[in-house]
This record gives C-alpha cells, structure tokens and sequence, in this order.
C-alpha cells in the first residue's frame, strides 16, 4: 500500500473512533421552533384578534358541510361593505368571538411558557376565560335588547344560541374524547412506551 493511501486509511479510523466516542447526546440541539416561538405566534394572534373585536369585524359566513349556502360568499362580502360604508362606531356581537380568540391565544401563549402546569390546568386557563366571554357576551347583549350589530341586520338571539350550541357540542365532545383515552388501558412494558397490542 502505497504511503498517501495509508495514511488516508489511518485518518479514516481515527474519525471514526471519535465519533464513535462523541456519542449521540453531543449533538442534541434545541429544536427550531420551540415553545418560545409558537408563544410568540400565538401573541401576534391575540394582537390581531383583539383589534378586530374593537372595530367590531364582521364574521365570515361559513357554508358548513351540512348546511350549503350557495351565498355564503356574497353574504360575507355584503357584510364587510356594510362595514365600510357606515357612518360612526361599529358596534357588533362579533366582538365576544373575536375577543374570545384573543384571550384563548393570549392564555395558550402563557400555557406554552409553563410546561410545569398540568393537562387539566392547561386547559382551564385556556378553556374557561374564552369560553365565558363567548357564550355570556352574546347572551347578556340579547337579554338587554341590544341588536346584534348597528351595522347589519342579524338576530341576536340566533346568534346567542348557535353560538351557545357550538360551544356545548365542542366541550361535549372534548370530554368525551378525554373520557375514552383515560379509559384505555396503558402497558408500561410495551416497547418504547407504547400500548401493547392484544
């Protein structure tokens, strides 16, 4: 064997026992994009949320897969035009969803921040505060008389009570999917802490 070759091959062995003696944990990095930086997003949502529930922004209209509305589009263009084109303060319910965004972004950035906190009190401090304000806010506007928006024409007690429905049906629902994952049995043998399969 020639002498360069050797002293390539003599090289090679080298590196590799030092990366052998290196070992994984040496290379550990922090992630890119940590809690911090999903704090931060969640604090810009919360910004922006909270302006629109000031100024009063319309909601859009969703045609939902059950219930198609062929105008759901024009209905919400019209509703931003109303917007635009009235004269003062716009005043809407529109406020307590954006609002309520805001304070379940602003909560979520904080629970990011605190990874000491248990499940359950992750999901009150989230939960509680933005749900209160979304289904009382409504609720209270419609128990006073005051209309919905001073810009468009909408119920407010329609919209107090689908918004008061889509809150019950999605805690029912987180509960329920809480409920079964406690109920299934968990094997701490399995491999890589897994649940074993029957």
């Amino acid at each position: 064997m020639s002498q360069p070759a050797e002293g390539i091959r003599r090289w090679s062995v080298r590196a590799g026992i030092s990366l052998v003696r290196v070992g994984i944990p040496d290379f550990d990095v922090e992630p890119a994009v940590g809690p911090r930086s999903w704090a931060v997003v969640l604090g810009v949502v919360s910004v922006l949320a909270g302006v629109l529930a000031v100024i009063g922004w319309p909601l859009p209209v969703v045609s939902g897969r059950y219930t198609q509305d062929p105008l759901a589009w024009e209905l919400t263009v019209g509703a931003v035009e109303d917007w635009l084109a009235h004269d003062g303060w716009r005043m809407s319910g529109t406020s307590w969803v954006h609002g309520a965004v805001a304070v379940a972004a602003l909560a979520g950035a904080v629970v990011l921040l605190r990874p000491a906190w248990s499940g359950v009190r992750k999901a009150v401090v989230v939960v509680v505060p933005a749900g209160l304000l979304l289904v009382l806010g409504p609720a209270v506007q419609w128990a006073l008389g005051l209309p919905w928006s001073n810009y468009e024409d909408r119920s407010t007690g329609a919209m107090a009570l689908g918004i008061l429905v889509a809150v019950t049906v999605g805690v029912g629902a987180a509960v329920i999917a809480a409920a079964v994952r406690r109920g299934r049995p968990d094997d701490v043998d399995a491999p890589f802490g897994g649940r074993r399969r029957p």
